[in-house]
């Protein structure tokens, strides 16, 4: 509000009614012209008093040059109200007035803390004619709720406020956007709001009538002919998904609609939603290659407490032998491997490689990590683990990242193997004790050492050192029997130490891969009860896998349990779960 507005108009108060319950308000508003006289105050506290009742006790709020009057209590105004009266009919009806408040109370508040009556003095100020003789506002009044009676339930109350103030229809109804800028085009009439005046204003000039269309003028010089809310649904309905429809995303969306020339103020917004929850952009969506979820790096602290295990198979062609798949277990702190060859791999077979090949040579494990395979997940294998107190950790299924250790080395090992077995590639088993013996004594970058000399104190001698003896063979080979007890024993007294550089170097490897990984992450994660599409995998999901135009994705599902580290628990819409899903297979589904 400008400044010369209040000097034109003020507000004197409200009047605020108080029962024995509950808080009952009605207002009264009189404006004043510059003039603050004695009569003027008079007449807007008559009018102040006609606004109430007798079981109401009314409060008179007035701002600052209020308090200048000589009004210090109410019941000096009502005196000299009723005595000063210019008429004996003014003032026979002003006792008459008072007399109904018989208690009254006169607060001297700020502008800052009156607000009703401010905000009340600054719609007077708008409307006032400052080129004539200022004009007085009628007083308007309305019960908001009707007075409480005695008799009768809270409920049949409620009833009688329902029945005296219905609900129609109308009110629920959203103003269509194009009225008041046509209203402003056709007849020059203005919203009561000022904001809204000055948006009009400014925005009028791009928009034409034409045969009783309105028009927007582009920045390209086109005329968009303006649509409602609805309408603009329905088009963009139409030109995404309808004939000759092309299913583009939000942006292009706006723009085809732009260009067919048709406009309304949210059509960029409308677009880009109507395009996020069309089923069938998100079913044939792309898929997502972001990480969900920052990366949890499998710590060991110390040598054979965890181990990663993995089946590779089946391997053709057969050895002589018959054995197709290999059993590997990989040590995640020394990276130290055992494996074996198999002619199948069932629960029994996994139980006694991890008893003759783990347990007999390393000790009992703290966890072992595998997949969901059959002959890792099954009845046995929980026997046994139960019996040795192994945690068993299962990795989400289509997810080898979570066994990564173990993946690795099986890529690793089917190298050494392809590049040793020579022509005869059904000796492949043969090799199988070369090329563990090989990976063993190989340097191993996380750790900056070789797996046997963080299993066993020192390096390994190998068959190139006797036969060109290196300088470690030829100083022993002077050294007694006593001396080489004694260096064996400082070797396995600085055992210790290295583990623990080792662990360190392992440490600040897995730091570094987690930054690098990190960067490339993109957050999405679910909660339980939201609506999630997953990608279409075979021996996941019972609908077969279609030709060239099947969609990537399949749902929607429901988030059943969400776990740490990115795994959900789906289930179907009939209730049927799903196995165990890591987040990056997900997205969510907008209905």
């Amino acid at each position: 509000m400008r400044r010369s507005s209040w000097s034109r108009c003020s507000l004197l108060g409200r009047c605020a009614g108080r029962c024995s319950t509950k808080k009952w308000s009605r207002a009264g508003v009189c404006s004043f012209s510059r003039r603050r006289t004695y009569s003027h105050t008079r007449s807007c506290l008559l009018k102040l008093a006609r606004t109430t009742k007798q079981s109401i006790k009314p409060s008179f709020l007035g701002s600052a040059w209020l308090s200048k009057c000589k009004y210090r209590s109410y019941t000096s105004m009502a005196t000299r109200l009723s005595s000063s009266s210019n008429s004996q009919a003014n003032s026979r009806q002003a006792g008459e007035l008072l007399a109904q408040i018989p208690e009254a109370s006169l607060h001297f508040v700020p502008r800052s803390e009156n607000g009703p009556a401010d905000a009340l003095a600054g719609i007077a100020a708008s409307l006032a004619q400052f080129d004539q003789l200022p004009s007085e506002i009628p007083i308007c009044e309305r019960w908001v709720i009707p007075p409480p009676t005695e008799d009768g339930t809270e409920e049949e109350q409620t009833e009688k406020i329902e029945e005296s103030f219905p609900i129609s229809a109308s009110q629920n109804e959203v103003q269509d956007w194009r009225e008041p800028i046509a209203n402003f085009l056709r007849h020059g009439t203005l919203p009561v709001d000022l904001r809204e005046r000055v948006q009009i204003r400014r925005a009028a000039p791009k928009y034409v009538f034409i045969h009783d269309i309105l028009y927007r003028r582009s920045y390209e010089g086109l005329l968009l002919r303006c649509l409602s809310k609805e309408e603009g649904l329905q088009v963009l309905k139409e030109t995404h998904s309808g004939i000759c429809g092309a299913h583009q995303a939000g942006p292009k969306l706006h723009l085809q609609t732009k260009r067919l020339g048709y406009y309304w103020p949210s059509m960029l917004r409308d677009a880009i939603e109507m395009a996020r929850t069309c089923k069938q952009c998100q079913l044939h969506a792309d898929y997502i290659h972001q990480a969900p979820e920052p990366l949890h790096p499998t710590v060991a602290s110390w040598p054979f407490e965890a181990w990663g295990m993995d089946i590779i198979g089946p391997i053709s062609p057969k050895p002589d032998s018959d054995r197709q798949y290999i059993l590997a277990a990989t040590d995640y702190f020394s990276k130290w491997a055992e494996a074996a060859a198999y002619r199948e791999v069932k629960a029994a077979t996994v139980v006694d490689f991890i008893r003759t090949q783990i347990i007999y040579r390393y000790g009992v494990p703290r966890y072992i990590m595998t997949d969901n395979g059959t002959p890792f997940k099954n009845k046995v294998m929980d026997r046994f683990c139960e019996k040795f107190r192994i945690q068993q950790r299962t990795s989400t299924a289509y997810n080898p990242a979570a066994n990564g250790l173990a993946e690795a080395f099986n890529k690793t090992l089917c190298k050494i193997l392809k590049k040793t077995i020579g022509a005869n590639k059904r000796s492949w088993d043969e090799k199988l004790g070369e090329a563990l013996w090989a990976y063993r004594t190989s340097f191993r970058t996380p750790t900056q050492s070789t797996p046997y000399s963080l299993v066993y104190g020192t390096e390994a001698v190998l068959p190139l050192e006797v036969q060109l003896p290196s300088l470690r063979i030829a100083m022993r080979e002077g050294l007694t029997t006593e001396e080489c007890a004694q260096l064996r024993l400082a070797e396995l007294e600085s055992l210790d130490e290295q583990r623990l550089e080792a662990q360190q170097r392992l440490e600040c490897y897995q730091s570094r891969m987690t930054r690098a990984f990190n960067k490339k992450v993109r957050l999405r994660s679910f909660q339980k009860g939201d609506l999630v599409l997953a990608v279409r995998r075979p021996m996941l999901f019972t609908s077969k896998i279609g030709g060239k135009f099947a969609p990537k994705w399949e749902g929607p599902y429901v988030v059943q349990e969400a776990y740490t580290n990115g795994a959900y628990k789906l289930v179907t819409a009939n209730g049927s779960e799903l196995p165990i899903t890591n987040g990056k297979f997900l997205k969510r589904f907008f209905p």
